[in-house]
């Protein structure tokens, strides 16, 4: 098993420091997996045990809008308003990390902004209209990582970032690695090499 340590960790803090928060990110290259298989591209989304980062959420709910209605920090969209132009579709999947829709409106959403959400790869979630507690749901989503390998072997994820504690990160790259080798491995492909980087460093082999 490729591992990370505090002393790997404490090679990446002693590059140049930066006036922003760098994120913590891996770039994983994978071999042996024919792309040209749509059964052998990825799309996965795994929860990890540690925040990474702040993201924006845009909410479409019917019955759920009493739910979401004091939800300053992310957008919410209702029933009505769900039929978008082309460019209001592309600015929404541009702006938001996250669709987070009711699920009885699925079917709706994924004909309106599934061609606009589908080639950034901003993941669609259903959650059911019985749900009352949203704010685990921002959390949760807050400690998620979605996985497209599509038309390239490579996997390009943040896993943290530079304020969060070696021992929150190391968990969090075991969490990813443990579960990215389950589903190579069902692939019958491998993990060739994994590389760790600050937004603004260079990347160190691991």
């Amino acid at each position: 098993m490729v591992e990370l340590n505090s002393e790997i960790l404490k090679k990446l803090r002693s590059s140049k420091k930066r006036k922003f928060n760098q994120t913590v990110d891996l770039i994983v290259n994978l071999s042996n997996l024919n792309l040209k298989k749509p059964e052998n591209r990825i799309r996965e989304r795994i929860k990890l045990p540690y925040k990474i980062r702040d993201v924006k959420i845009c909410f479409i709910v019917d019955s759920l809008i009493s739910v979401v209605k004091d939800i300053k920090e992310h957008k919410v969209i209702t029933k009505s308003d769900i039929q978008v132009d082309k460019k209001e579709g592309k600015k929404l999947a541009k702006n938001f990390d996250f669709f987070v829709v009711e699920a009885p409106l699925m079917p709706i959403v994924a004909k309106t902004l599934g061609k606009y959400a589908g080639p950034r790869n901003k993941p669609i979630v259903p959650i059911p209209p019985a749900i009352k507690d949203i704010k685990k749901v921002v959390e949760d989503l807050e400690k998620t990582i979605q996985i497209n390998v599509i038309n390239n072997p490579i996997v390009q994820i943040p896993i943290g970032d530079e304020s969060m504690k070696d021992e929150e990160i190391i968990k969090n790259f075991n969490t990813f690695y443990d579960k990215l080798e389950e589903i190579v491995k069902n692939k019958k492909a491998q993990i060739k090499s994994i590389y760790i980087k600050l937004t603004m460093s260079q990347p160190i082999k691991l």
